[in-house]
């Protein structure tokens, strides 16, 4: 049976347990790898991007500071260096689509990645052009970090109609979201 991963590894990491460290790495390296294959299309880049994320991990751990579950931590790792790659790469516009559909894991614009209260607010304001009910539903899905079943039990209706709104809502939003790219 493997290993678990202890409930403070946040600071055993800070405190340099590279025990932890390899357990964290063999534990979600091949599904980090996996997804970065699926969604670039290039085993070699999601090679350089896995490896990039843990070397970085492992280099700033004394300032890691994580309040999520260490996968969804990795994944949204890993998902922001997609963006930055197909961003250094020219590619955004071919990708976008591509990431958007390969987005099982949730291709949320959290409050955390986005740095610059300017964009921020530009965002916000952006937003405030979709319909009411995408909006907010956008806003809960990605900002508060709600499930799409959370959602709709909020709502009282079925998760497929959170589903359409929010996928209506990411139709209308891809231009607001290419130009925010544009500023990650």
């Amino acid at each position: 049976m493997p290993e678990t991963i202890p409930v403070d590894f946040a600071e055993r990491l800070r405190a340099g347990d590279f025990k932890l460290f390899e357990l964290i790495f063999n534990t979600y390296w091949e599904e980090l790898y996996a997804y970065a294959t699926k969604v670039t299309g290039s085993e070699d880049d999601a090679q350089d991007i896995v490896q990039d994320l843990f070397t970085s991990i492992w280099e700033r751990r004394e300032q890691l500071e994580l309040h999520t579950h260490i996968r969804y931590y990795l994944f949204s790792a890993v998902r922001k260096q997609i963006l930055r790659k197909f961003r250094d790469d020219g590619l955004k516009e071919k990708h976008l689509e591509k990431f958007i559909t390969h987005s099982e894991l949730r291709a949320e614009l959290t409050l955390n990645v986005i740095i610059n209260k300017d964009i921020l607010n530009q965002l916000q304001q952006d937003l405030q052009q979709l319909p009411e009910k995408e909006r907010q539903v956008f806003e809960w899905y990605h900002f508060d970090e709600l499930s799409i079943r959370e959602i709709a039990m909020m709502r009282g209706t079925a998760e497929q109609t959170i589903r359409n709104q929010l996928g209506s809502a990411y139709k209308k939003a891809r231009p607001l979201l290419n130009r925010l790219l544009m500023l990650l």
